[in-house]
């Protein structure tokens, strides 16, 4: 299967802490519209993972609604492909995110 990366970009959501873009890997414009920029940063997994259902982000770790206010929803998300990704990417990586500290 084929990767390609992908530039995120959102202006929904422009205050402090909040991620306004980021570079993603993934097989398909949909898929890398679902990756959220926030990784765990001791294990560089998703901290959330959208639910489509209740059309909102959820902790990976529990399930609970998470994160609705720092990323914007799926829909929402301009997706740009960048180019193939380098094979030692895997999908769902996060290349780099741009954050906007407060």
């Amino acid at each position: 299967m084929k990767l390609f990366l992908w530039k995120l970009s959102q202006d929904l959501n422009d205050d402090y802490e909040t991620y306004d873009s980021a570079v993603v890997v993934a097989v398909g414009q949909i898929s890398a519209s679902m990756v959220h920029p926030a990784r765990f940063s001791d294990t560089k997994e998703a901290m959330y993972l959208f639910d489509r259902e209740s059309d909102c982000w959820r902790h990976t770790f529990d399930g609970a609604p998470g994160d609705n206010n720092s990323w914007c929803r799926p829909n929402d998300v301009k997706v740009v492909c960048l180019g193939e990704a380098a094979s030692f990417l895997k999908d769902g990586d996060v290349v780099c995110a741009s954050y906007n500290a407060g």
